[in-house]
Parts: structure tokens; C-alpha cells; sequence
């Protein structure tokens, strides 16, 4: 499900960016993904793989020579996922539990190892598939972590709900196109 939606994204990138290079990777292979699975060392959902399988995160993420599929944050491919998540796992896994948060939907951690970042903006914000959610929260929920993060921004409650919901904004042009950004009306992404 998630690959045919993702197919239909790229499709409405490359529209309204009027056949502009997309700067993506060609998809990943079962072998990355286990590679990856293997790495973070717990599975991922389906519908995530099947994104992964679509294309493999964005070329030059991290330089300047590209531009952002979707907003400011470039899509992370299997291997930068997994060197990201390392970085913030050696900074921040130790970290006690946030005393003055109360757990609701996100545990209230600086890191968590369940914390899957797939996507970067400057290495301070990044969307996050969450595998270990707060008590109300869902698995595979989907947040926006930064620097000051209230700990309630879910952005969808799975990768499935994240997607479709992408694909429906550019099908309905809720989006503006600055400086060859798509910058939907929204802050995620």
C-alpha cells in the first residue's frame, strides 16, 4: 500500500516541480532493510519498508547541492538513518526520564533507541518513527523532534496515515512552491 502511495508522491513532486531532478536514491533492497532491521536492532513496519523499497531517501541530504523533496527536511536513505540514529544514541541514550514532563502520547526522553529519525533538517529537526510510544501514544506513530520539543507533537499515528496524508495535500495543492521547496501549509515538513 505504502509503495503505491509513495509512487503517486513522486509523481505530484515532479509535476509541481515541473520535471525538476527529484535528487533521490533508487530504492532499497531487501538487503538493506535487513541490514537496517538488523542495525536498530528491532523490526520495522511494513509500511515503512515498503517507502524504503519505493527510493531510498534523497542524494547529497546533507549538502547543499540538493533540494529537499518535501519541505525543509531532506528524506534520510537506510544508511543515514542508521548513522543518525547511532549519533543520537552515543549523545543522548543515557539520559534520564524528563522530570517535569508528563508521559502522554511521546515518552519524555531526550533519545530514545526506538526513536527512528527519517528525515533531517540541519540536524535539528527530524521526523521520527516512534517504535517505543508514551502510555497514550501508538506504535509507529510519527513526531517532529527538535530542540524544545513540547513531547504532543504527533504528526500522524502511523507511516501509513503520514503518507496518505502527504500524497492528499499535493493532490489538492494545499502547498506553496518558494525557491523550488514545497512548503505545505503546515510546519512538519
Amino acid at each position: 500500500m505504502s509503495s503505491v502511495v509513495w509512487e503517486k508522491i513522486l509523481q505530484e513532486v515532479e509535476k509541481a516541480l515541473n520535471d525538476r531532478p527529484l535528487y533521490i536514491n533508487q530504492p532499497a533492497k531487501n538487503n538493506d532493510i535487513i541490514f537496517l532491521e538488523q542495525a536498530l536492532n528491532c523490526p520495522i513496519p511494513d509500511a515503512f519498508k515498503e517507502y524504503l523499497l519505493t527510493f531510498n531517501g534523497q542524494t547529497n541530504w546533507n549538502t547543499q547541492q540538493s533540494t529537499p523533496l518535501l519541505g525543509f527536511n531532506y528524506f534520510l536513505s537506510s544508511a543515514n538513518i542508521i548513522e543518525a540514529w547511532s549519533t543520537m544514541n552515543v549523545l543522548f541514550a543515557e539520559e534520564e526520564p524528563i522530570k517535569w514532563v508528563a508521559e502522554n502520547k511521546i515518552k519524555p526522553l531526550i533519545w530514545s533507541n526506538k526513536w527512528i529519525p527519517f528525515t533531517d533538517f540541519e540536524a535539528q529537526q527530524k521526523l521520527i518513527l516512534d517504535l517505543d510510544p508514551g502510555k497514550n501514544g501508538q506504535f509507529g506513530q510519527i513526531f517532529s523532534y527538535h530542540s524544545g520539543m513540547d513531547y504532543q507533537e504527533i504528526v500522524a499515528d502511523s507511516f501509513e496515515e503520514f503518507s496518505r496524508s502527504i500524497l492528499k495535500k499535493l493532490q489538492k495543492n494545499d502547498y506553496t512552491i518558494d525557491n523550488h521547496i514545497i512548503q505545505f501549509n503546515n510546519y512538519y515538513i
